[in-house]
């Protein structure tokens, strides 16, 4: 599926280049739009055959001795082998092919670890505390939710240190937006993601730092940063509520 995925890609890409470069430089905003909107159908067709494929055939869980279950929310491309994997883009090492707001293949309080990186900023605002409902049903007592997300005073500083230049941060808030699951709809700070952790019934938040052991190591924004003017800036916040 995913060959066929790329040939349509290629297909579609080469009668853009085809076209008069007169005509693309004058419709440049369309033919992006006309791209979004195409990686969209892209998505949900693809999405659709991935859930259709899962039920045949689902990549091989993690073996853990004691039984416990890790979640990967919104993995993308990333395969950690202590995790199932879940997220509506169809990969092949995805277990679960759906939206990350509805946990429902897992029981009340069935789950070791949930991690989640740059996913919440994703829903509305009203929607993140339902999202945190249902990531707090499925955890077990004293199991983590292992958040990262964009950091809103992280990325204020980058905005002063430019002078105030909304292009090198408008991407960083609000997203790349070159595709569906690529908007974000709300912005945390630690104040304000702590609250809302601690409002769906969370009894501990505390930081994580990236890297410090195999379950914190994942090649992602959690400890990545942007590069702008030569300097390096960090993004994210990184915090984990315990059930």
């Amino acid at each position: 599926m995913s060959n066929l995925n790329n040939f349509l890609k290629k297909i579609v890409n080469q009668l853009i280049e085809n076209t008069p470069r007169d005509f693309q430089e004058k419709n440049k905003h369309n033919i992006r739009l006309f791209k979004i909107k195409l990686k969209t159908v892209y998505d949900s067709f693809f999405s659709g055959l991935g859930k259709i494929s899962r039920q045949i055939h689902r990549p091989k869980f993690p073996n853990h001795p004691n039984g416990a279950i890790n979640l990967h929310l919104g993995c993308g491309a990333i395969n950690h082998p202590e995790f199932i994997n879940i997220d509506a883009l169809n990969l092949p090492h995805i277990h679960f092919v759906r939206k990350i707001d509805n946990l429902k293949p897992f029981k009340n309080e069935s789950v070791k670890l949930i991690y989640a990186s740059h996913c919440l900023e994703h829903f509305p605002i009203d929607k993140v505390p339902i999202v945190l409902k249902e990531w707090h049903r499925v955890l077990k007592e004293d199991g983590i939710l292992r958040l990262s997300v964009p950091d809103f005073d992280l990325i204020l500083n980058i905005y002063r240190d430019t002078g105030r230049n909304m292009e090198d941060v408008i991407r960083i808030l609000m997203g790349g937006q070159d595709y569906e699951y690529n908007f974000h709809l709300c912005s945390f700070n630690e104040n304000y993601l702590s609250q809302l952790l601690k409002d769906v019934g969370f009894k501990m938040v505390r930081k994580w730092t990236p890297g410090t052991d195999k379950m914190t190591s994942f090649d992602d924004w959690s400890g990545r940063p942007v590069l702008i003017a030569g300097r390096a800036y960090p993004v994210s916040l990184n915090l984990e509520a315990v059930k």
